[in-house]
């Protein structure tokens, strides 16, 4: 493990002479003589295997300390640099200086010492190998848990700590999965690759941790992969971390805290944070519950140990304002606010020079952004979606120089910024709303093709969810590695370049109101595997033409939501072989399912949301006509029509009185 995370430590500090390249300029000789000293002590690491485990845990956590206190004196050098002048400023460098050598001295020690003990290793032998894992502790006697142990302690370092991080999070608490890439970047737990996006290096980590069992994956297809931690990993892991005092806690008002936790997550009382942060040098702080927040609760942002997190995740806490003092966390990278009530960022927002990402979806009545986000050059990822009205959020001109960034979301772009946008070639992500003919289509396509890069792409129409028409330009040649499009408005056709997208993995054509079928079109992609026609394609009934056998082959979750629908007569046999999820949402007319459902054997649910009551009679296992259809897939979910009728009454609190 210790090789694990020295190597983490010194990618920190090769990141830092070029992040921080002002404030280290006049100590390269030392840290590069620290991190020479840290690359033996790898390489020992490498060479010691399990001993380590044994032999070697006072040492282990002699360097981690060791580490973690040199961590401490960066980041808090970082931050009087930057508030401190003339003579002060020279003390500041000495005094710096002198704890850099003070560490060089530690890592000197600990590589002699390991040296000896690596020798005193050798001459005992391995007799003791597997001494760690003989049992529990005491009071811990589930084989689940015995056996989870053992799996947490075999993890590579990269992919324990990643874990670890996971269990922040509330039991049973639905982790999205995007959501955590980011925290992981933020946090510096992703190793980078030479010509690699750290973005995928995120997601290989978390693929990892799904086939190993350690996060699940939760069927909630169409709204993004969420993650869940198992409770019996979880509780092995909050053990180990217990043990270790530095990774992660989550205090209820009784509890104490270590002063070397490094993660903190309050599941109750924002006032806690003051407590915390009065003792202690957390990198990440997580509010959860949905109460909201008074002046008094901010006063932590004036405590010293507030200036040292990188994570600041506030996401559906109800805080209802943002002091400005947040502009002094010059080491955030991560602030979550989706969510919140917040109205209005402050200005001093621009002061986050090494902010990451900012999230600031359905944030109250927020509706722009101040100018000086312009200085986040760093910003990685900046998701924005408006809560009044259905709109995009209005962003300053500027945008085209961020030339790190990601992920942009939510935007209008009016006002210049479509041909702005031109210039963020190397955007992975982009979601634009309030898209319309006279002062966006044609400039905006023109941008998009320039990102060669792109992976996803959101358009919506002004006034999408009134049938506000969406233009799309047939000349339009859709970047080469885009996999999920998200098309909101009217459609006058579909366009010919969509059936050419062989690389598109997610599809959802909204309100398009097309009068022809999309899925004779569709149905011709190589590599689709979500799709969803919401009020997409205006027809009475749909037939066998839907799809042809061997049509859709890798389609695995399928929507289709009308109001205009009334019969689905057929499926040859044949189509949608892969189809795993079926959703028929908001089809208040729907009276018969499809012959040849039946023969769809991948099938793992069926939802009907809602199901007129006469339909649910012919569905019904006891003797309903159309039982035969369905009675083959494991899980078959509805609500009936009288019961949202009840249940909307219930709402408006008009209760029908029982006699």
């Amino acid at each position: 493990m210790a090789e694990g995370f020295v190597n983490f430590y010194i990618q920190r500090l090769d990141t830092l002479l070029i992040e921080e390249a002002e404030s280290f300029s006049g100590f390269e000789d030392e840290v590069q003589q620290m991190m020479s000293m840290l690359k033996e002590i790898r390489s020992f690491s490498a060479e010691s295997g399990s001993t380590e485990e044994t032999d070697a845990a006072s040492w282990v956590r002699e360097l981690k300390d060791t580490i973690n206190e040199m961590d401490d004196s960066v980041d808090g050098f970082i931050i009087q640099m930057d508030t401190h002048s003339g003579s002060e400023r020279k003390k500041l460098i000495d005094s710096f200086r002198h704890e850099l050598q003070k560490t060089s001295s530690c890592l000197a020690e600990t590589v002699l010492v390991h040296r000896t003990r690596k020798l005193n290793s050798s001459i005992k032998g391995e007799k003791r190998e597997n001494e760690n894992f003989h049992g529990m502790d005491e009071g811990e006697t589930s084989a689940s848990c015995s056996l989870s142990k053992l799996e947490y302690k075999n993890l590579p370092y990269h992919l324990q700590i990643c874990f670890a991080y996971c269990c922040i999070f509330p039991e049973n608490y639905w982790i999205n999965k995007g959501r955590l890439i980011r925290l992981f970047i933020a946090e510096g737990l992703i190793q980078g690759k030479a010509g690699e996006v750290i973005e995928d290096i995120a997601q290989e980590n978390i693929n990892e941790l799904i086939n190993l069992g350690m996060l699940q994956v939760v069927d909630h297809p169409g709204n993004g992969i969420k993650l869940v931690v198992p409770s019996h990993h979880r509780e092995v892991c909050l053990h180990q971390i217990k043990e270790e005092e530095f990774q992660t806690a989550c205090p209820n008002s009784d509890s104490s805290l270590p002063l070397t936790v490094r993660c903190v997550s309050i599941h109750s009382d924002m006032k806690q944070v003051e407590s915390v942060l009065s003792k202690a040098r957390s990198r990440s702080l997580f509010l959860f519950g949905n109460r909201g927040s008074s002046e008094d609760d901010w006063n932590w942002l004036n405590l010293y140990g507030s200036k040292f997190l990188r994570v600041l995740d506030l996401e559906d806490s109800k805080i209802k304002h943002l002091p400005d003092e947040v502009g002094d966390l010059m080491h955030l990278r991560y602030l979550g606010l989706k969510q919140t009530d917040i109205s209005e960022l402050p200005k001093r927002l621009g002061n986050l020079r090494a902010l990451q990402t900012l999230d600031i979806r359905r944030c109250g009545n927020l509706k722009a952004v101040p100018n000086e986000v312009l200085n986040l050059l760093r910003l990685r990822h900046f998701k924005m979606f408006k809560n009044i009205g259905i709109g995009g959020m209005s962003i300053p001109k500027g945008i085209g120089r961020f030339k790190s960034l990601q992920t942009l979301t939510g935007i209008y772009a009016g006002d210049g910024i479509a041909r702005e946008l031109g210039s963020l070639i190397q955007l992975r992500r982009l979601g634009v709303m309030d898209v319309n003919e006279d002062d966006v289509s044609g400039e905006l396509f023109v941008s998009v093709m320039k990102m060669r890069e792109l992976l996803c792409l959101s358009l919506q129409a002004k006034h999408a969810f009134h049938r506000g028409t969406l233009p799309l330009l047939e000349s339009f040649v859709p970047p080469p590695l885009l996999r999920k499009l998200h098309l909101e408005g009217i459609l006058e056709r579909i366009p010919n370049w969509l059936g050419l997208m062989e690389s598109l993995t997610c599809l959802r054509l909204g309100y398009s109101h097309l009068s022809e079928n999309p899925a004779t079109v569709l149905q011709h992609l190589p590599n689709l595997k979500i799709l969803c026609l919401w009020h997409a394609f205006d027809a009475k009934q749909i037939g066998k033409e839907f799809c042809r056998a061997g049509g859709f082959p890798k389609l695995e979750d399928l929507t289709i939501a009308s109001h205009v629908l009334e019969e689905w007569t057929e499926l040859v046999e044949g189509a949608v072989p892969s189809l795993k999820f079926l959703h028929l949402r908001n089809c208040l007319r729907l009276r018969m399912l499809p012959e040849g459902l039946q023969c769809i054997t991948t099938l793992k649910q069926l939802s009907l949301l809602p199901l007129l009551d006469d339909h649910e009679e012919r569905l019904r296992p006891d003797g309903g006509k159309e039982n035969y259809k369905i009675k083959h897939i494991p899980q078959v979910k509805f609500i009936t029509m009288s019961a949202v009728n009840q249940i909307a009454l219930h709402s408006r609190g008009v209760v029908k009185n029982e006699e």
